[in-house]
């Protein structure tokens, strides 16, 4: 019984292929060799039992699922110098080509799952929209705050992964709900037995980003089961923006017409200026809150007197009167003046924020299986994985205050004038602790002497996942910044009207102050910490049954039917000071709470046509379909078909049609309503737009449209914030639909040890859910290339006179449509060479064709080519292995990328042209490795030629940047690096 279970077991980790036909990297799609090449009785091994295989629940005898597969082992990432599972998932081609969450994006910018998650999105269509399995089952999400939903890939070690399938098409009909761009199926370790102890190191050769793992397993195979249960430990130090020299300087990255650098040069050290946030400055304003060109900055060098006047020269009646050592900066029209050349922008702050976060993993792994009788196996999994993050960052905070002759606090400023103070603070650190518990249990079997049951399985398990997130991050008190707005004297003997805090006079002027250096009394008064916590739990139940219904000519029908239970619930209580509506800068946030059901029934059938037919030596039809019922949405049919037809032993194509959907996530239904207040300078692109044009901060089509909508060029923005509204969405939205359809063609010589492997996919999603974001609607009004009729200028409005944004509406919504198409490419080659040793080469690459994204009707993007969608990534992989020892050459390849179709890359004039594009990049990877009897060495280098991220210009495309570099999830920002891994059995 223990030996055909094996049979069983080990099907969801050939996928499709054997791993004897294929490259152990990547097996090419489901490519299988020909068995024979010649008129013999196929030899025994062949014959092997029925398997079951990803992307079906019928068990065959061949390998011949008509679903396109990649394969990619822990081997592979072992051999590449990669110590997670995200890293293993996110560099395959199926997702290089898209922006996908890392630890580093997911800290940069609000994301679901919070900060120091790490997701996998296939075919660019989102993480909520790719299903993760481990062995075949599904894995409950983990993560923080309200926006959990997808699973988080730090949960799994990369230390018991043995390999991953990963389905390249739909298969809701297969899997259910959320299988809309494919499958990821980790298949995990299970046939040690003994001690293994794997020890794994990374330095990179600049500070920052250094990794270790370690990790402890045994494991043990009965007569009659197997257990396995493993510790895993890794760790992450922090990499500062700070610490490498192309994050550590945001450059404007411009250039004249002969193509040289005309960035704004700082006079005070005669070099590029870097550029991030401004800070340490004094906004100014005249009582009727219209904007004075410039500001106030103070001279902490002593660098500044001598390079500029104190004041511009003969409008010193215009500015305010100020003390010793500040003098007005940044009132130039002209970007190359001295006085926008020393303009504070990189502060020590940010030079000091974490860009990769610390980061720390603990994992139990535990799987196992008995067999009760000759028909019945008990089995069970468990996981427990612990996460802390830790991350460092900076902010700009500000209010507004008279000059002195009215606040006595503003002593040295004189004159009618309102000042806004913006200092920094690295008071902006997050934390989280994230712990994860997933448990398996199940029984499976056949029915024994049963005669008309011969031949059929069945499986029946529970899983159970338990997320609790605790996160805590500092705050700036809202009710200790407005309390001293605008203030004519003392506040002493004030408390504030939320925090309770007795009043402290901020000296917001003074240039400690401004330079982020407080007394304990007023960092006392001004920042809090607060702590959130999220739970998240999934119960699953799902029972199967497969096998031969009966026999036509050219085969047996296979079969498979079952039923699929699912509830998941979240509780997400944010902290006490934003629950109050208290912190700056931020939104008003309640609890969030729900929970849905799903339950569901599917059915399989596989049914061969022809065989053994000229030109149809193999032509099976696969079906299958599936009812959803979900209490949130209602109720839904999908459906898919695929056909598989052997031509001759060396060419097989292969097709499929189907349609997945994808029912509201929780945090999309039950997000508590919020209400926000964002300030106008971080929302409005039209502030000040004149000037940002002229300086190079602003595209020349973007002032266009701020010109056209009746908005002044020297527009301020001084005045109240905006107020932003969302929420979820339930009872108001619908469930995505989808389609997807691929066809592929697999040829296999038989005069070489060869195997091509094309495939043509191509998904839609219909009312596809998103949040935009507040900043994103404004923004993409005023950048739309159908301004001012694009449906998002809709979404805000504008109060007459002043011009100031007053509302934006912010909720859920089901958007028209977003599309992904193109072309995958897998060709593996093994060659013999002399002294008895083999090289194997592998190529997978992925030529997209289409990703287009409609927010209305009639509203459609395409973001093919753009920076962070390059429309070509591939891997080359070099294999050279002889006796023990195991050469590897890997390259990570991506494709030129441009936002100029969008974009303008010069202005106007033509005098200023912007780099918005990224140019072909490639990273090498090289290894060497020695196995012995009980033990295994592996040294190499990653990133061997410390290739760096591609520089692009700041604030012109639709991209973000660190220091001169795009920030994009393909690039890599360690830079060359050593690893070493050491591997010993006893």
């Amino acid at each position: 019984m223990s030996n055909h279970r094996k049979h069983l077991l080990a099907s969801t980790v050939i996928a499709g292929l054997a791993a004897s036909v294929m490259s152990p990297t990547i097996a090419l799609a489901q490519a299988a060799a020909p068995l024979t090449t010649t008129d013999e009785k196929p030899p025994e091994a062949t014959e092997v039992e029925a398997l079951i295989v990803t992307g079906s629940r019928i068990k065959r005898s061949e390998f011949n699922s008509p679903d396109p597969i990649q394969v990619i082992s822990a081997e592979q990432g072992k051999l590449k110098g990669i110590s997670t599972a995200a890293g293993l998932l996110q560099t395959s081609t199926i997702a290089s080509g898209s922006p996908q969450v890392t630890s580093a994006i997911s800290s940069a910018f609000v994301t679901d799952g919070g900060p120091g998650a790490e997701t996998v999105s296939l075919r660019g269509l989102g993480a909520n929209r790719t299903l993760v399995l481990i062995n075949g089952r599904r894995t409950g999400p983990a993560g923080v705050r309200g926006g959990v939903s997808a699973v988080d890939l730090n949960v799994i070690p990369v230390s018991a992964i043995e390999r991953v399938d990963i389905l390249k098409d739909g298969a809701s009909s297969i899997y259910g709900s959320d299988a809309v761009a494919g499958v990821v199926n980790i298949i995990t370790k299970r046939d040690t037995d003994g001690f293994e102890i794997d020890a794994f190191v990374s330095q990179p050769q600049d500070k920052g980003g250094e990794q270790s793992r370690g990790s402890i397993s045994w494991g043990k195979t009965f007569d009659r089961g197997f257990l396995n249960v493993s510790y895993d430990y890794s760790k992450t130090a922090e990499q500062r923006v700070g610490d490498r020299s192309y994050t550590n300087c945001g450059r404007q990255y411009i250039t004249d017409s002969s193509g040289k650098r005309k960035d704004t040069i700082d006079p005070r050290t005669g070099s590029a200026q870097c550029r991030d946030l401004l800070y340490d400055q004094i906004w100014l304003y005249d009582f009727n809150f219209s904007g004075l060109d410039g500001k106030l900055q103070y001279d902490y060098d002593g660098k500044l007197g001598g390079l500029i006047p104190r004041v511009p020269p003969g409008q010193a009646a215009n500015y305010p009167g100020a003390p010793a050592g500040f003098y007005t900066v940044g009132y130039s029209d002209d970007p190359q003046a001295a006085d926008n050349g020393v303009l504070d922008y990189n502060s020590p702050f940010n030079l000091d924020s974490s860009l990769v976060p610390r980061n720390e993993r603990s994992t139990v792994y535990a799987q196992g299986a008995f067999d009760i009788n000759d028909s019945v196996e008990v089995y069970g999994e468990l996981l427990l994985n612990r996460r802390a993050t830790k991350s460092n960052g900076y902010r700009q905070f500000w209010s507004y205050f008279y000059t002195g002759d009215i606040d006595p606090f503003s002593a040295g400023f004189t004159g009618d004038f309102i000042l806004s103070p913006t200092p920094v603070t690295n008071r902006n650190r997050d934390g989280q602790r994230v712990d994860y518990q997933r448990y398996v249990g199940g029984l499976r079997g056949d029915f024994g002497k049963i005669d008309f049951l011969k031949g059929w399985d069945w499986d029946i398990f529970s899983q159970y996942s338990h997320s609790k997130g605790v996160y805590s991050r500092d705050v700036i008190l809202k009710d200790a910044v407005d309390i001293g707005a605008f203030r004519s004297g003392s506040c002493v003997g004030q408390v504030t009207p939320i925090s309770k805090k007795a009043c402290v006079d901020v000296s917001w002027v003074t240039p400690d102050f401004l330079a982020g250096k407080y007394t304990a009394a007023e960092e006392g008064f001004l920042f809090d910490n607060e702590a959130g916590e999220t739970i998240y739990k999934q119960l699953v139940i799902e029972g199967s049954t497969s096998g031969s219904l009966f026999k036509l000519p050219a085969g047996d029908v296979g079969a498979a039917f079952g039923f699929h239970y699912r509830k998941d619930s979240i509780s997400d209580t944010p902290g006490a000071v934003t629950l109050a509506g208290n912190v700056w800068g931020s939104s008003t946030a309640g609890i969030t709470k729900g929970d849905d059901l799903a339950r569901e029934f599917f059915g399989e059938l596989s049914i061969p046509l022809l065989k053994g037919l000229p030109f149809a030596e193999n032509v099976a039809l696969s079906l299958s379909g599936r009812h959803t019922k979900v209490n949130s949405y209602g109720e839904d049919d999908t459906y898919k078909i695929g056909l598989n037809w052997q031509i001759v032993p060396s060419l097989r194509v292969r097709a499929t049609k189907g349609t997945s959907f994808r029912a509201p996530a929780l945090f999309e239904l039950y997000k508590n309503a919020e209400t926000s207040f964002a300030s106008q300078r971080t929302l409005d692109p039209c502030i000040r737009w004149a000037t940002n044009l002229a300086q190079g901060n602003l595209p020349q089509y973007v002032a266009n449209n701020c010109a056209a909508a009746g908005i002044p060029g020297t527009h301020s923005g001084a005045g109240s914030s905006a107020t932003v509204t969302a929420g979820g969405g339930k009872g108001a939205l619908e469930a995505e639909t989808s389609k997807a359809v691929t066809y592929g063609v697999i040829w296999t010589p038989s005069f070489a040890d060869l195997n091509v492997a094309v495939d043509y996919f191509e998904i839609e999603v219909n009312d596809e859910i998103t949040q935009l974001g507040a900043a994103r609607i404004v923004s993409g009004c005023y950048r739309s290339l159908s301004f001012p009729t694009d449906p998002l200028c809709k979404l805000f409005t504008r109060t007459p006179g002043s011009n100031l944004i007053s509302k934006v509406t912010n909720n859920y919504l089901n958007i028209a449509e977003q599309a992904n198409r193109g072309i995958d490419l897998t060709v593996r080659y093994g060659q013999d060479l002399p002294w008895d040793s083999k090289l194997t080469v592998d190529l997978q690459s992925t030529w997209q064709l289409e990703d287009t994204t409609a927010l209305f009707a009639g509203t459609t993007i395409d973001e093919n080519g753009f920076v962070e969608n390059p429309d070509w990534t591939g891997q080359l992989n070099f294999r050279l292995t002889k006796g023990d020892w195991t050469g590897f050459w890997g390259i990570d390849m991506i494709g030129k990328a441009s936002d100029a179709e969008d974009y303008a890359d010069k202005n106007t004039a033509g005098t200023t042209f912007y780099k918005i594009h990224t140019e072909f990049t490639a990273y090498h990877s090289l290894s060497l490795q020695k196995k012995f009897d009980d033990w295994s060495i592996l040294g190499g280098v990653a990133n061997v030629f410390n290739e760096e991220p591609p520089a692009v210009s700041r604030a012109q495309g639709n991209y973000s940047t660190v220091g001169a570099s795009v920030l994009a999830s393909q690039y890599d920002y360690y830079g060359r690096r050593l690893f070493l891994n050491i591997t010993a059995r006893f």
